[in-house]
Protein backbone atom coordinates (compact mmCIF):
# COMPACT_ATOMS: atom_id res chain seq x y z
CA UNK A 1 0.00 0.00 0.00
CA UNK A 2 1.20 3.76 -0.87
CA UNK A 3 2.26 5.23 1.97
CA UNK A 4 1.28 8.77 0.56
CA UNK A 5 -1.87 9.49 2.20
CA UNK A 6 -4.95 9.53 0.14
CA UNK A 7 -6.26 13.70 0.31
CA UNK A 8 -10.11 14.01 1.47
CA UNK A 9 -11.48 17.40 1.01
CA UNK A 10 -14.25 18.44 3.62
CA UNK A 11 -14.43 17.72 7.24
CA UNK A 12 -18.71 17.88 7.60
CA UNK A 13 -20.42 14.68 7.36
CA UNK A 14 -19.58 12.82 4.48
CA UNK A 15 -16.02 13.82 5.14
CA UNK A 16 -15.39 12.53 8.15
CA UNK A 17 -16.64 9.53 7.48
CA UNK A 18 -14.61 8.49 4.24
CA UNK A 19 -11.77 9.83 6.34
CA UNK A 20 -12.56 7.32 9.31
CA UNK A 21 -13.30 4.35 7.07
CA UNK A 22 -10.32 5.13 5.07
CA UNK A 23 -8.35 5.28 8.41
CA UNK A 24 -10.09 2.05 10.36
CA UNK A 25 -8.78 0.49 7.04
CA UNK A 26 -5.08 1.26 7.35
CA UNK A 27 -5.10 3.75 4.77
CA UNK A 28 -2.84 7.07 5.40
CA UNK A 29 -4.67 9.69 5.02
CA UNK A 30 -5.60 13.76 5.15
CA UNK A 31 -8.57 15.52 5.57
CA UNK A 32 -8.83 19.41 4.78
CA UNK A 33 -11.41 21.47 5.94
CA UNK A 34 -11.54 25.44 5.01
CA UNK A 35 -13.41 26.12 8.23
CA UNK A 36 -12.28 27.11 11.76
CA UNK A 37 -14.70 24.28 13.32
CA UNK A 38 -17.81 22.38 13.52
CA UNK A 39 -20.51 24.46 12.41
CA UNK A 40 -22.92 24.89 15.57
CA UNK A 41 -26.15 25.62 12.91
CA UNK A 42 -28.09 22.46 12.57
CA UNK A 43 -28.72 22.31 8.90
CA UNK A 44 -29.27 18.08 8.72
CA UNK A 45 -31.11 17.04 11.37
CA UNK A 46 -32.46 13.89 10.76
CA UNK A 47 -30.89 10.32 10.67
CA UNK A 48 -32.05 7.81 9.27
CA UNK A 49 -32.30 4.01 9.98
CA UNK A 50 -29.66 2.93 7.74
CA UNK A 51 -27.58 5.49 8.44
CA UNK A 52 -27.57 4.46 12.58
CA UNK A 53 -27.65 0.80 11.72
CA UNK A 54 -23.95 1.92 10.10
CA UNK A 55 -23.13 3.78 13.35
CA UNK A 56 -23.92 0.78 15.01
CA UNK A 57 -21.44 -1.16 13.28
CA UNK A 58 -18.71 1.42 13.96
CA UNK A 59 -19.79 1.36 17.60
CA UNK A 60 -21.03 4.93 17.45
CA UNK A 61 -24.43 4.53 18.04
CA UNK A 62 -25.02 5.05 21.40
CA UNK A 63 -23.39 8.54 21.95
CA UNK A 64 -24.59 10.11 18.11
CA UNK A 65 -28.05 9.18 19.57
CA UNK A 66 -27.43 10.89 22.97
CA UNK A 67 -30.72 13.13 23.57
CA UNK A 68 -31.91 11.77 20.28
CA UNK A 69 -35.80 11.72 19.54
CA UNK A 70 -37.64 9.27 17.37
CA UNK A 71 -39.55 10.51 14.07
CA UNK A 72 -42.73 8.28 14.67
CA UNK A 73 -45.26 10.30 12.85
CA UNK A 74 -46.39 13.46 10.48
CA UNK A 75 -49.63 15.60 10.56
CA UNK A 76 -50.81 17.44 7.84
CA UNK A 77 -52.67 20.81 7.57
CA UNK A 78 -54.40 22.93 5.14
CA UNK A 79 -55.07 26.37 5.49
CA UNK A 80 -55.35 25.45 10.01
CA UNK A 81 -57.82 22.50 9.29
CA UNK A 82 -55.77 19.40 10.08
CA UNK A 83 -56.15 16.97 6.63
CA UNK A 84 -54.19 14.27 7.81
CA UNK A 85 -52.49 12.63 10.66
CA UNK A 86 -50.63 9.37 9.96
CA UNK A 87 -47.74 7.39 12.36
CA UNK A 88 -44.53 6.17 9.94
CA UNK A 89 -44.65 1.99 9.55
CA UNK A 90 -41.79 0.85 11.75
CA UNK A 91 -39.53 -1.05 9.62
CA UNK A 92 -37.72 -4.22 10.37
CA UNK A 93 -34.37 -2.25 11.78
CA UNK A 94 -32.82 -2.36 14.95
CA UNK A 95 -34.10 1.45 14.53
CA UNK A 96 -37.54 1.03 13.18
CA UNK A 97 -37.74 4.84 12.98
CA UNK A 98 -35.17 7.86 12.19
CA UNK A 99 -34.03 9.75 15.12
CA UNK A 100 -33.46 13.59 14.89
CA UNK A 101 -30.40 15.22 16.20
CA UNK A 102 -28.11 18.10 15.91
CA UNK A 103 -25.52 17.71 12.51
CA UNK A 104 -23.19 19.39 15.02
CA UNK A 105 -23.13 16.24 17.59
CA UNK A 106 -23.09 14.10 14.60
CA UNK A 107 -19.87 15.38 14.02
CA UNK A 108 -18.53 16.03 17.14
CA UNK A 109 -18.73 11.98 17.68
CA UNK A 110 -16.97 11.07 13.92
CA UNK A 111 -14.37 13.90 14.07
CA UNK A 112 -13.58 12.17 17.76
CA UNK A 113 -13.73 8.86 16.02
CA UNK A 114 -11.29 10.08 13.38
CA UNK A 115 -8.90 11.30 15.88
CA UNK A 116 -8.92 7.79 17.75
CA UNK A 117 -7.58 6.43 14.56
CA UNK A 118 -5.03 9.02 14.67
CA UNK A 119 -6.09 11.54 12.22
CA UNK A 120 -7.18 15.04 12.81
CA UNK A 121 -8.74 17.80 10.53
CA UNK A 122 -6.59 19.96 9.29
CA UNK A 123 -8.71 22.96 9.86
CA UNK A 124 -8.64 26.87 7.59
CA UNK A 125 -7.33 25.33 4.80
CA UNK A 126 -8.55 24.98 1.80
CA UNK A 127 -8.18 23.29 -2.10
CA UNK A 128 -7.14 26.50 -4.67
CA UNK A 129 -5.65 24.33 -7.82
CA UNK A 130 -5.55 20.40 -9.06
CA UNK A 131 -4.36 18.80 -11.87
CA UNK A 132 -3.62 15.16 -12.05
CA UNK A 133 -1.80 12.13 -14.69
CA UNK A 134 -2.54 8.48 -14.57
CA UNK A 135 -0.39 7.85 -11.78
CA UNK A 136 -1.32 10.51 -9.28
CA UNK A 137 -3.82 13.84 -8.31
CA UNK A 138 -1.52 16.92 -7.31
CA UNK A 139 -3.44 19.53 -5.00
CA UNK A 140 -2.32 23.19 -4.19
CA UNK A 141 -3.79 23.62 -0.92
CA UNK A 142 -4.13 27.25 0.98
CA UNK A 143 -3.70 27.75 4.82
CA UNK A 144 -4.24 30.84 7.16
CA UNK A 145 -1.96 33.42 6.40
CA UNK A 146 -1.44 32.88 2.72
CA UNK A 147 0.39 30.07 2.65
CA UNK A 148 0.45 27.59 -0.28
CA UNK A 149 1.33 23.94 -0.44
CA UNK A 150 1.38 21.21 -2.94
CA UNK A 151 0.94 18.19 -2.37
CA UNK A 152 0.79 14.92 -4.37
CA UNK A 153 -1.94 12.43 -3.42
CA UNK A 154 -2.76 8.76 -5.00
CA UNK A 155 -6.37 9.89 -4.75
CA UNK A 156 -8.80 12.62 -3.86
CA UNK A 157 -12.12 12.54 -2.30
CA UNK A 158 -14.26 15.93 -2.65
CA UNK A 159 -16.45 15.86 0.69
CA UNK A 160 -16.86 19.95 0.31
CA UNK A 161 -20.53 20.47 -0.21
CA UNK A 162 -22.75 22.16 -2.78
CA UNK A 163 -20.09 24.88 -3.83
CA UNK A 164 -17.38 22.47 -4.33
CA UNK A 165 -13.93 23.42 -5.30
CA UNK A 166 -13.13 19.73 -6.25
CA UNK A 167 -16.22 19.75 -8.60
CA UNK A 168 -15.62 23.12 -9.92
CA UNK A 169 -11.54 22.60 -10.44
CA UNK A 170 -12.55 19.20 -12.38
CA UNK A 171 -14.80 21.23 -14.28
CA UNK A 172 -17.15 19.21 -13.62
CA UNK A 173 -21.04 20.34 -14.46
CA UNK A 174 -23.61 20.60 -12.25
CA UNK A 175 -26.66 20.42 -13.77
CA UNK A 176 -30.35 21.15 -12.84
CA UNK A 177 -32.43 23.76 -11.78
CA UNK A 178 -33.33 26.60 -8.98
CA UNK A 179 -36.44 26.38 -7.07
CA UNK A 180 -38.31 29.31 -7.91
CA UNK A 181 -39.32 29.97 -4.12
CA UNK A 182 -37.12 31.57 -1.80
CA UNK A 183 -37.36 29.43 1.69
CA UNK A 184 -36.25 31.33 5.63
CA UNK A 185 -34.95 28.86 8.09
CA UNK A 186 -35.11 29.36 12.06
CA UNK A 187 -33.54 27.24 14.80
CA UNK A 188 -35.55 28.14 18.03
CA UNK A 189 -37.57 27.03 21.14
CA UNK A 190 -41.39 26.35 20.53
CA UNK A 191 -43.61 27.15 23.38
CA UNK A 192 -46.81 25.59 22.43
CA UNK A 193 -49.14 22.41 21.25
CA UNK A 194 -46.81 20.11 19.22
CA UNK A 195 -46.01 16.58 20.28
CA UNK A 196 -41.96 16.03 19.88
CA UNK A 197 -42.13 13.08 17.95
CA UNK A 198 -44.19 14.15 15.29
CA UNK A 199 -43.19 16.94 12.07
CA UNK A 200 -45.94 18.96 10.84
CA UNK A 201 -46.51 20.37 7.59
CA UNK A 202 -48.90 23.57 6.76
CA UNK A 203 -50.12 24.11 3.14
CA UNK A 204 -51.39 27.57 3.01
CA UNK A 205 -52.80 29.84 0.70
CA UNK A 206 -49.49 32.55 1.57
CA UNK A 207 -46.95 29.61 0.99
CA UNK A 208 -46.40 26.15 2.83
CA UNK A 209 -44.41 26.02 6.29
CA UNK A 210 -42.63 22.96 8.23
CA UNK A 211 -42.12 22.53 11.91
CA UNK A 212 -39.96 19.64 12.33
CA UNK A 213 -39.63 16.83 15.10
CA UNK A 214 -37.78 18.23 18.48
CA UNK A 215 -33.94 18.29 18.51
CA UNK A 216 -32.48 17.53 21.95
CA UNK A 217 -32.84 20.43 24.22
CA UNK A 218 -36.44 21.23 22.95
CA UNK A 219 -35.50 22.69 20.24
CA UNK A 220 -37.15 22.58 16.07
CA UNK A 221 -36.41 24.12 12.71
CA UNK A 222 -38.60 25.97 11.34
CA UNK A 223 -39.11 25.80 7.62
CA UNK A 224 -41.01 28.50 5.48
CA UNK A 225 -41.77 29.52 1.98
CA UNK A 226 -40.84 33.48 2.29
CA UNK A 227 -44.08 35.33 2.04
CA UNK A 228 -43.93 37.78 -1.42
CA UNK A 229 -41.70 40.87 -1.79
CA UNK A 230 -40.72 39.81 1.68
CA UNK A 231 -36.96 38.24 1.31
CA UNK A 232 -34.21 40.37 2.27
CA UNK A 233 -30.33 39.43 1.33
CA UNK A 234 -29.49 38.53 4.35
CA UNK A 235 -31.59 36.37 7.24
CA UNK A 236 -35.25 36.66 8.52
CA UNK A 237 -36.35 37.68 11.93
CA UNK A 238 -37.37 36.32 14.74
CA UNK A 239 -40.32 38.77 14.02
CA UNK A 240 -41.18 37.42 10.77
CA UNK A 241 -41.12 33.98 11.79
CA UNK A 242 -43.27 34.64 14.27
CA UNK A 243 -45.77 35.83 11.98
CA UNK A 244 -45.54 33.21 9.82
CA UNK A 245 -46.33 30.55 12.39
CA UNK A 246 -48.80 32.21 13.17
CA UNK A 247 -50.84 32.77 9.71
CA UNK A 248 -49.99 29.54 8.83
CA UNK A 249 -49.66 27.43 11.55
CA UNK A 250 -51.43 26.26 14.71
CA UNK A 251 -52.46 29.32 17.28
CA UNK A 252 -50.57 29.51 20.94
CA UNK A 253 -46.76 29.07 19.37
CA UNK A 254 -44.42 30.99 20.74
CA UNK A 255 -40.81 31.11 18.89
CA UNK A 256 -37.65 32.23 21.26
CA UNK A 257 -34.46 32.17 21.22
CA UNK A 258 -33.05 31.99 18.14
CA UNK A 259 -30.17 30.12 17.39
CA UNK A 260 -29.99 30.41 13.73
CA UNK A 261 -32.30 32.39 11.26
CA UNK A 262 -31.08 32.30 7.47
CA UNK A 263 -32.78 31.98 4.35
CA UNK A 264 -31.69 30.02 1.17
CA UNK A 265 -33.02 28.95 -2.18
CA UNK A 266 -33.43 25.22 -3.05
CA UNK A 267 -31.79 23.25 -5.92
CA UNK A 268 -31.64 20.25 -7.74
CA UNK A 269 -28.30 19.35 -8.81
CA UNK A 270 -26.79 15.64 -10.18
CA UNK A 271 -22.70 15.45 -10.71
CA UNK A 272 -22.88 13.42 -14.89
CA UNK A 273 -19.93 11.21 -13.04
CA UNK A 274 -18.97 10.99 -9.38
CA UNK A 275 -15.67 9.59 -10.43
CA UNK A 276 -12.89 11.43 -13.01
CA UNK A 277 -9.39 9.33 -12.84
CA UNK A 278 -8.51 9.75 -9.61
CA UNK A 279 -11.04 12.53 -8.17
CA UNK A 280 -14.17 11.57 -6.46
CA UNK A 281 -17.07 13.66 -5.30
CA UNK A 282 -19.77 12.53 -2.53
CA UNK A 283 -21.78 13.98 -0.70
CA UNK A 284 -23.81 17.74 -1.39
CA UNK A 285 -20.39 18.15 -4.12
CA UNK A 286 -22.48 15.50 -5.87
CA UNK A 287 -26.03 16.16 -5.33
CA UNK A 288 -28.08 18.68 -3.68
CA UNK A 289 -31.86 18.86 -3.33
CA UNK A 290 -34.85 19.81 -1.18
CA UNK A 291 -34.11 19.19 2.77
CA UNK A 292 -37.53 17.75 2.86
CA UNK A 293 -37.39 14.08 3.68
CA UNK A 294 -34.13 14.51 5.20
CA UNK A 295 -31.82 12.94 2.89
CA UNK A 296 -28.79 15.11 2.29
CA UNK A 297 -27.06 14.27 5.00
CA UNK A 298 -27.63 10.32 5.28
CA UNK A 299 -26.90 10.27 1.66
CA UNK A 300 -23.71 11.74 1.90
CA UNK A 301 -22.76 9.59 4.72
CA UNK A 302 -23.17 6.47 2.85
CA UNK A 303 -21.64 7.56 -0.68
CA UNK A 304 -18.37 7.54 2.06
CA UNK A 305 -19.51 4.20 3.26
CA UNK A 306 -19.61 2.92 -0.33
CA UNK A 307 -16.70 4.15 -1.83
CA UNK A 308 -14.14 3.69 1.90
CA UNK A 309 -14.19 -0.26 1.64
CA UNK A 310 -13.66 -0.05 -2.02
CA UNK A 311 -10.67 2.02 -2.02
CA UNK A 312 -9.09 0.58 0.68
CA UNK A 313 -9.10 -2.55 -1.17
CA UNK A 314 -7.71 -1.25 -4.15
CA UNK A 315 -4.55 0.42 -2.46
CA UNK A 316 -3.72 -3.00 -1.09
CA UNK A 317 -3.59 -4.36 -3.98
CA UNK A 318 -6.41 -6.75 -3.06
CA UNK A 319 -9.20 -5.54 -5.71
CA UNK A 320 -8.70 -4.25 -9.60
CA UNK A 321 -9.15 -0.60 -10.34
CA UNK A 322 -12.56 -1.29 -11.98
CA UNK A 323 -13.98 -2.05 -8.64
CA UNK A 324 -13.99 2.30 -8.30
CA UNK A 325 -15.95 2.00 -10.85
CA UNK A 326 -18.82 0.60 -9.12
CA UNK A 327 -18.98 3.30 -6.65
CA UNK A 328 -20.60 5.64 -9.36
CA UNK A 329 -22.64 2.87 -10.83
CA UNK A 330 -24.57 2.46 -7.42
CA UNK A 331 -24.25 5.47 -6.20
CA UNK A 332 -25.23 7.91 -8.51
CA UNK A 333 -28.08 6.22 -9.25
CA UNK A 334 -29.18 6.42 -5.55
CA UNK A 335 -28.73 10.58 -5.78
CA UNK A 336 -30.56 10.74 -8.96
CA UNK A 337 -33.68 9.34 -7.21
CA UNK A 338 -33.13 11.30 -4.21
CA UNK A 339 -33.28 14.78 -6.05
CA UNK A 340 -36.28 13.21 -7.88
CA UNK A 341 -38.44 12.36 -5.18
CA UNK A 342 -37.46 15.53 -2.89
CA UNK A 343 -38.43 17.66 -5.82
CA UNK A 344 -41.53 15.71 -6.38
CA UNK A 345 -42.48 16.33 -2.96
CA UNK A 346 -41.43 19.79 -2.63
CA UNK A 347 -43.09 20.99 -5.88
CA UNK A 348 -46.01 19.50 -4.67
CA UNK A 349 -46.17 21.17 -1.36
CA UNK A 350 -45.28 24.57 -3.53
CA UNK A 351 -48.06 24.34 -5.98
CA UNK A 352 -50.97 24.32 -3.02
CA UNK A 353 -52.15 28.13 -3.19
CA UNK A 354 -52.71 28.10 -6.92
CA UNK A 355 -55.02 25.13 -7.05
CA UNK A 356 -58.68 24.83 -7.77
CA UNK A 357 -60.78 23.20 -4.37
CA UNK A 358 -61.07 20.11 -6.41
CA UNK A 359 -57.44 20.24 -6.65
CA UNK A 360 -56.38 20.90 -3.27
CA UNK A 361 -58.25 17.28 -2.24
CA UNK A 362 -56.60 15.54 -4.47
CA UNK A 363 -53.12 16.39 -3.38
CA UNK A 364 -53.78 16.62 0.18
CA UNK A 365 -55.31 12.98 -0.91
CA UNK A 366 -52.20 12.11 -3.07
CA UNK A 367 -49.77 12.97 0.00
CA UNK A 368 -51.64 10.85 3.06
CA UNK A 369 -50.04 7.34 2.34
CA UNK A 370 -52.68 4.56 2.55
CA UNK A 371 -52.26 2.37 5.14
CA UNK A 372 -51.35 -0.75 3.20
CA UNK A 373 -48.10 1.45 1.54
CA UNK A 374 -46.76 2.75 4.87
CA UNK A 375 -44.20 0.25 5.60
CA UNK A 376 -42.47 0.40 1.77
CA UNK A 377 -42.65 4.19 2.17
CA UNK A 378 -41.22 4.00 5.59
CA UNK A 379 -38.56 2.08 4.11
CA UNK A 380 -37.88 4.08 1.46
CA UNK A 381 -37.84 7.02 2.82
CA UNK A 382 -35.51 5.54 5.65
CA UNK A 383 -33.10 3.89 2.89
CA UNK A 384 -33.06 0.65 3.82
CA UNK A 385 -34.25 -0.54 0.31
CA UNK A 386 -31.08 0.42 -1.35
CA UNK A 387 -30.70 -2.30 -3.87
CA UNK A 388 -27.28 -2.90 -5.97
CA UNK A 389 -28.14 -6.05 -8.05
CA UNK A 390 -26.97 -4.12 -11.16
CA UNK A 391 -23.71 -4.34 -10.40
CA UNK A 392 -21.19 -5.94 -11.40
CA UNK A 393 -19.85 -6.62 -8.11
CA UNK A 394 -23.10 -8.93 -7.29
CA UNK A 395 -23.95 -12.47 -8.46
CA UNK A 396 -25.94 -15.37 -8.16
CA UNK A 397 -27.09 -17.97 -10.07
CA UNK A 398 -30.85 -17.94 -11.13
CA UNK A 399 -33.22 -20.99 -9.45
CA UNK A 400 -30.84 -21.71 -6.85
CA UNK A 401 -32.83 -20.14 -3.91
CA UNK A 402 -36.39 -19.74 -3.56
CA UNK A 403 -36.43 -16.32 -0.90
CA UNK A 404 -34.00 -14.83 0.86
CA UNK A 405 -32.01 -11.68 0.11
CA UNK A 406 -30.73 -11.71 -3.04
CA UNK A 407 -27.37 -10.79 -4.28
CA UNK A 408 -27.24 -6.67 -4.66
CA UNK A 409 -29.95 -6.52 -1.35
CA UNK A 410 -28.87 -5.51 1.83
CA UNK A 411 -27.78 -8.07 4.65
CA UNK A 412 -30.89 -8.43 7.14
CA UNK A 413 -29.55 -8.46 10.89
CA UNK A 414 -30.87 -11.22 13.06
CA UNK A 415 -30.43 -11.42 16.69
CA UNK A 416 -29.80 -13.13 18.82
CA UNK A 417 -26.51 -15.12 17.48
CA UNK A 418 -23.83 -16.45 19.77
CA UNK A 419 -20.44 -15.31 19.15
CA UNK A 420 -17.60 -16.51 21.52
CA UNK A 421 -20.21 -16.94 23.96
CA UNK A 422 -21.28 -13.69 23.55
CA UNK A 423 -25.01 -12.96 22.52
CA UNK A 424 -25.33 -10.05 19.55
CA UNK A 425 -26.72 -9.17 16.75
CA UNK A 426 -25.40 -9.51 13.14
CA UNK A 427 -25.09 -5.94 12.62
CA UNK A 428 -22.53 -5.69 15.28
CA UNK A 429 -20.51 -8.69 13.76
CA UNK A 430 -20.65 -7.47 10.45
CA UNK A 431 -18.93 -3.93 11.89
CA UNK A 432 -15.44 -5.04 10.97
CA UNK A 433 -13.40 -3.72 7.82
CA UNK A 434 -13.58 -7.13 6.03
CA UNK A 435 -16.20 -8.78 4.03
CA UNK A 436 -17.84 -11.13 5.66
CA UNK A 437 -18.76 -15.07 4.44
CA UNK A 438 -21.05 -17.14 6.19
CA UNK A 439 -21.38 -20.40 5.52
CA UNK A 440 -24.63 -22.15 6.83
CA UNK A 441 -24.13 -25.90 7.87
CA UNK A 442 -26.50 -28.80 6.90
CA UNK A 443 -27.31 -32.00 8.38
CA UNK A 444 -24.96 -33.73 10.66
CA UNK A 445 -22.71 -36.19 8.79
CA UNK A 446 -19.12 -36.83 8.57
CA UNK A 447 -19.12 -35.92 4.73
CA UNK A 448 -20.55 -32.82 5.08
CA UNK A 449 -18.52 -31.81 8.02
CA UNK A 450 -15.32 -32.92 5.96
CA UNK A 451 -17.02 -30.55 3.14
CA UNK A 452 -17.65 -27.44 5.36
CA UNK A 453 -14.01 -27.83 6.74
CA UNK A 454 -12.49 -28.02 3.04
CA UNK A 455 -14.48 -24.88 2.01
CA UNK A 456 -13.79 -22.67 5.27
CA UNK A 457 -10.54 -23.51 4.72
CA UNK A 458 -9.92 -22.73 1.06
CA UNK A 459 -11.52 -19.61 1.71
CA UNK A 460 -9.61 -18.42 4.61
CA UNK A 461 -6.08 -19.40 2.92
CA UNK A 462 -7.07 -17.47 -0.10
CA UNK A 463 -8.87 -14.24 1.35
CA UNK A 464 -8.36 -14.73 4.67
CA UNK A 465 -6.78 -11.11 4.95
CA UNK A 466 -10.04 -9.64 3.83
CA UNK A 467 -12.61 -12.44 3.70
CA UNK A 468 -13.94 -13.39 7.75
CA UNK A 469 -15.02 -16.83 7.44
CA UNK A 470 -17.87 -17.47 9.42
CA UNK A 471 -19.34 -20.65 9.89
CA UNK A 472 -23.59 -20.53 11.22
CA UNK A 473 -24.31 -24.00 13.44
CA UNK A 474 -27.42 -24.46 15.99
CA UNK A 475 -24.86 -25.09 18.21
CA UNK A 476 -21.80 -22.71 18.52
CA UNK A 477 -20.12 -25.73 20.27
CA UNK A 478 -20.48 -28.28 17.70
CA UNK A 479 -17.85 -27.48 15.33
CA UNK A 480 -14.65 -27.78 16.98
CA UNK A 481 -12.59 -24.35 17.13
CA UNK A 482 -10.20 -23.74 13.78
CA UNK A 483 -7.73 -20.54 13.58
CA UNK A 484 -8.96 -18.14 11.40
CA UNK A 485 -12.57 -19.26 11.59
CA UNK A 486 -14.99 -17.78 13.31
CA UNK A 487 -17.76 -20.47 14.51
CA UNK A 488 -21.77 -18.68 14.78
CA UNK A 489 -24.46 -20.08 17.04
CA UNK A 490 -27.62 -19.68 16.02
CA UNK A 491 -29.55 -21.15 18.74
CA UNK A 492 -33.29 -19.83 17.64
CA UNK A 493 -32.11 -20.45 14.09
CA UNK A 494 -32.73 -16.80 13.62
CA UNK A 495 -30.17 -16.21 11.48
CA UNK A 496 -30.97 -19.23 9.14
CA UNK A 497 -34.47 -17.87 8.65
CA UNK A 498 -33.55 -14.42 7.80
CA UNK A 499 -31.57 -15.80 4.94
CA UNK A 500 -33.75 -19.01 3.72
CA UNK A 501 -30.60 -21.21 4.86
CA UNK A 502 -32.92 -24.18 5.74
CA UNK A 503 -29.91 -26.78 3.19
CA UNK A 504 -26.32 -26.05 3.13
CA UNK A 505 -25.26 -22.48 1.15
CA UNK A 506 -23.14 -19.62 1.53
CA UNK A 507 -23.39 -15.93 1.77
CA UNK A 508 -20.69 -12.98 1.14
CA UNK A 509 -21.76 -9.70 2.81
CA UNK A 510 -19.15 -6.98 1.80
CA UNK A 511 -17.70 -4.66 4.39
CA UNK A 512 -20.85 -1.87 3.65
CA UNK A 513 -23.46 -4.59 4.60
CA UNK A 514 -24.52 -5.26 0.87
CA UNK A 515 -24.66 -9.25 -0.08
CA UNK A 516 -22.01 -9.83 -2.93
CA UNK A 517 -22.60 -13.19 -3.71
CA UNK A 518 -25.15 -16.39 -2.39
CA UNK A 519 -24.69 -19.94 -3.49
CA UNK A 520 -25.89 -23.49 -2.50
CA UNK A 521 -22.77 -24.62 -2.82
CA UNK A 522 -19.52 -24.08 -0.55
CA UNK A 523 -17.19 -24.82 -3.02
CA UNK A 524 -18.76 -22.38 -5.57
CA UNK A 525 -16.82 -19.08 -4.27
CA UNK A 526 -13.69 -19.66 -6.16
CA UNK A 527 -15.81 -19.03 -9.27
CA UNK A 528 -17.37 -15.38 -8.01
CA UNK A 529 -13.82 -14.36 -6.73
CA UNK A 530 -12.03 -15.33 -10.30
CA UNK A 531 -15.61 -12.81 -11.72
CA UNK A 532 -14.51 -10.12 -9.42
CA UNK A 533 -10.80 -10.04 -8.98
CA UNK A 534 -10.06 -9.99 -12.65
CA UNK A 535 -8.33 -6.82 -14.34
CA UNK A 536 -12.14 -6.26 -16.09
CA UNK A 537 -15.53 -7.03 -14.88
CA UNK A 538 -17.05 -10.78 -16.50
CA UNK A 539 -21.26 -9.94 -16.67
CA UNK A 540 -23.41 -12.59 -17.66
Amino acid sequence: MSKTPVLVVGGRTTGLMMASELARRGVPVRIIDKSPGIDPHVRANLLHSRTLEIFQGLGLVERITEGAIAETSVRLYANGRLVGAQRHAPIDSPFPFGMTQSQARTEAVLEDHLNRHGVNVERNVGLVALSQDENRTIATLQHAGGRQEIVETPWLVGCDGAHSPTRYLTRCAFPGDRDPYPYLLADVLIDGELEQNESYLFLHDDGDLFIFAMLPEHRRLVCAQAPAGALASGPPTLALMQTLVNRRGLPGLRLSDPHWLASFRIHYRLAPHYRQQRIFLAGDAAHIHSLLAGQGMNTGIQDAFNLAWKLALVLRGVAPAWWLDTYEGERRKVGEEVVAMTRTLTESVELFAGLSAAERERLVAHMVVPAPDRLEAARHLQEVDLDYRSSPLSFERAGEFNGGPHAGAQAPDAAPIVVNGERQSQYRLLGGVNHHLLLFDGPASGRRAVALEAASREVHERCGHWVDVCVVATDEHSIPPRSGITVIGDPERALRARYRAESPCLYLIRPDGYIAYRSRRWDDLGGYLDRVLGTTPRLE
